[in-house]
């Protein structure tokens, strides 16, 4: 073993994934009380089935990743829902080399796990990983440590303006799925744990390996679009306020062209005023509301119909197939053609 736990490799290996570099990886996941527990079980089973399918195209049992579990102590740790999980190391005498440091996500505002002799050692083992790899609200634990100091990470999309505030010395994305910075890979909420996890194996062993998993485990390889947009159309639909009109016409009316001045007659406020509030209340603009909807409403129409792209186009509101197909690419990062090949059902 190199420096900083890095595996030194003699030779590559031919596989239907691939050129692969042989040997094993070993992680370090981080159990402790008040977890998340998909934080860690999400990425883990993306890693374990890496391992799993590398060690049967090869028929050796020495390339994949190798998983440490390490808890505040030996035995059972209790997740936040209650889910049971057993470690076999300590944090007071583990100190190995490995390749990736994991820590999941806890409740914030559940700042046991910033106690000082676990921020020691988190800042310890550090210096024995290649690589330090977060998920979710994991990333405070990084931040308590110091060790997050100058790069871009991102966390849960609720959790990104306070880690923020807490720590003006990082950058913090508020839409990444997930990101990599350096030597350090964090996550979204939950599970885009998983979406980190597929990122990190395409590097280590390529992308059909990936894929291959993100087939097993019915996610995308490359998940279409960002946190933001899932947390402006959730609260848009979920909060009850003066706009649930306007949402519900909207809804209702994708098909017709439609603007603000249309849109804030439904209201009885101006254009101004409404596109004003709307932003305020919503966390998104009028006309990206409508645009976004029209585009969900396409995702569920390429999933469960066979309706030609023109034909979804005129149905949600665009007016040429061309221009759907422009926008449904640039938002969620897949054409509609390859959108319908992965997740049609018709």
């Amino acid at each position: 073993m190199g420096e900083k736990g890095q595996m030194l490799m003699s030779s590559e290996v031919k596989s239907q994934f691939g050129t692969v570099n042989p040997g094993l990886r070993r992680i370090a996941a981080v159990y402790f009380p008040g977890m998340v527990a998909l934080d860690l079980v999400g990425p883990l089973e993306a890693f374990h089935y890496a391992t799993m399918m590398l060690q049967e195209e090869n028929g050796s049992n020495s390339i994949g990743y190798q998983i440490d579990s390490v808890g505040m102590t030996v035995g059972k740790t209790e997740s936040m829902s209650g889910v049971q999980f057993f470690t076999d190391h300590a944090t007071a005498t583990y100190g190995r080399d490995v390749d990736i440091l994991m820590i999941p996500g806890m409740a914030v505002g559940d700042y046991r796990f910033e106690e000082p002799d676990f921020i020691s050692w988190v800042q310890q083992q550090a210096t024995r990983s290649n690589r330090l790899m977060s998920v979710c609200s994991g990333a405070y634990v990084y931040a308590k440590a110091g060790l997050l100091n100058g790069a871009t990470i991102t966390t849960h999309w609720n959790h990104s303006a306070n880690l923020r505030s807490m720590y003006p010395e990082i950058s913090v994305s508020d839409d990444s799925v997930f990101c990599k910075s350096g030597n350090i890979y964090s996550s979204g909420g939950v599970t885009a744990g998983v979406d980190l996890a597929l990122a990190i194996i395409t590097e280590d062993f390529g992308s059909a390996l990936a894929l291959k998993i993100a087939k097993r485990m019915v996610v995308y390889l490359k998940r279409p679009g960002n946190q933001a947009q899932y947390s402006d159309l959730l609260a848009a639909q979920s909060r009850s306020s003066r706009f649930s009109p306007v949402i519900d016409w909207i809804e209702n009316n994708l098909q017709i062209d439609m603007d603000v001045s249309r849109l804030s007659e439904i209201c009885a406020m101006s254009p101004r005023n409404f596109s004003r509030a709307f932003n305020a209340e919503m966390t998104i603009s009028p006309m990206h509301y409508v645009r976004r909807r029209r585009l969900e409403r396409a995702k569920h129409l390429l999933e469960g119909t066979d309706m030609p792209f023109s034909t979804v186009a005129r149905t949600v509101g665009f007016a040429s197939a061309e221009r759907f197909s422009r926008a449904f690419s640039e938002v969620f990062d897949i054409s509609p053609t390859d959108y319908r090949e992965r997740f049609g059902t018709t």
